[in-house]
C-alpha cells in the first residue's frame, strides 16, 4: 500500500511540474492531451512499452502456474 501511495504522489508531483511547464510557457494545449502519454508515443515506443507490460504480467503467472503443478503433484 505503501508503494502505490508513493507512486500516485510522485505521478501528481509529475504531472504538476509538467502542466506547470506549459503554463509558463504560455503553451495552450488541451489537458487532456498533456495526461496521456499515449497520444505521443510513436510505434517503437508503445512495442517497448507493450512488451515491458507483457514480461511484468507474464512471470507472476508462470510462477503462479507451476507453484499450482507442484502442489498437484504432492497431494
Amino acid at each position: 500500500m505503501k508503494i502505490i501511495g508513493i507512486c500516485l504522489f510522485m505521478f501528481i508531483i509529475l504531472t504538476g511540474v509538467s502542466l506547470g511547464i506549459d503554463y509558463l510557457n504560455r503553451y495552450e494545449m488541451p489537458t487532456f492531451r498533456s495526461l496521456n502519454p499515449l497520444y505521443v508515443m510513436e510505434i517503437p515506443e508503445l512495442a517497448i512499452m507493450y512488451m515491458l507490460l507483457l514480461f511484468l504480467f507474464v512471470d507472476p503467472l508462470l510462477s503462479f502456474l507451476q507453484k499450482r503443478r507442484n502442489r498437484k503433484k504432492g497431494d
